[in-house]
């Protein structure tokens, strides 16, 4: 595998080991009180801009590995939405 391939992975990895962070937990829930359904905008954009830099690097592997990653990008944006509007009608 290129060094690009391990860099998909390693990048993967320590993505998914900071999302189970407790620290990140309290911080994701703050920035929903703070910004509200604008927060769910990040993620899909941060996905937006993965994809647009493997394309501009020719790595198909990465692609490949993202598709996955894409789909659940856009469910946990919509399941934070509904997230969002619950803790906004609860208050």
């Amino acid at each position: 595998m290129s060094y690009l391939g391990w860099l998909d992975i390693v990048l993967i990895a320590l993505g998914l080991g900071i999302s189970a962070t407790p620290t990140y937990k309290a911080y994701r829930y703050n920035l929903w009180q703070k910004f509200g359904y604008w927060n769910v905008l990040v993620l899909p954009i941060l996905m937006l801009v993965a994809n647009i830099v493997l394309l501009l690097l020719k790595n198909i592997i990465g692609i490949i590995i993202f598709i996955p990653l894409d789909v659940a990008a856009l469910i946990s944006a919509i399941l934070t939405y509904f997230k969002i509007k619950k803790l906004r009608n609860n208050k």
